[in-house]
């Protein structure tokens, strides 16, 4: 094991002890608040689920972060109101589909529901140069 990863692990470990009452988050735990100047009708999540990428640059427009991980890939949109990730999935040479989305308002706050997000995203559409 090579002595930075050891040191990680370690380190992961005793950061994973919790001593007394404290409780400890990366977030406030505040609801995100969804406000937009061109809202546009909102979009379900499930009319995105199994969009390949074509398909969904019709819809959303193109992103503006295309981040890939092994065997998943996010896309990043943006309107003036929140942050949409679509998180997709490419499966036996089978081209690449939306299976979820997360939205997020302009202070990284968690939205409800990706649907008023995806409604905007397409309302205020990113075109290619």
């Amino acid at each position: 094991m090579k002595p930075a990863f050891g040191a990680l692990a370690a380190l992961l470990l005793v950061g994973g002890c919790q001593t007394g009452n404290q409780q400890y988050s990366l977030s406030s735990g505040e609801k995100g608040v969804f406000s937009s100047r061109n809202a546009g009708s909102p979009i379900s999540s499930d009319r995105l689920k199994g969009l390949d990428e074509p398909q969904l640059s019709a819809l959303l427009g193109a992103p503006q972060l295309d981040r890939k991980d092994g065997p998943a890939r996010v896309l990043r949109y943006q309107s003036d109101g929140c942050t949409l990730f679509v998180s997709m999935y490419q499966r036996d040479g089978q081209p690449w589909r939306a299976e979820f989305a997360d939205a997020y308002d302009p202070q990284l706050r968690p939205l409800p529901s990706p649907d008023q997000c995806a409604g905007s995203v397409a309302a205020q559409k990113r075109r290619t140069a």
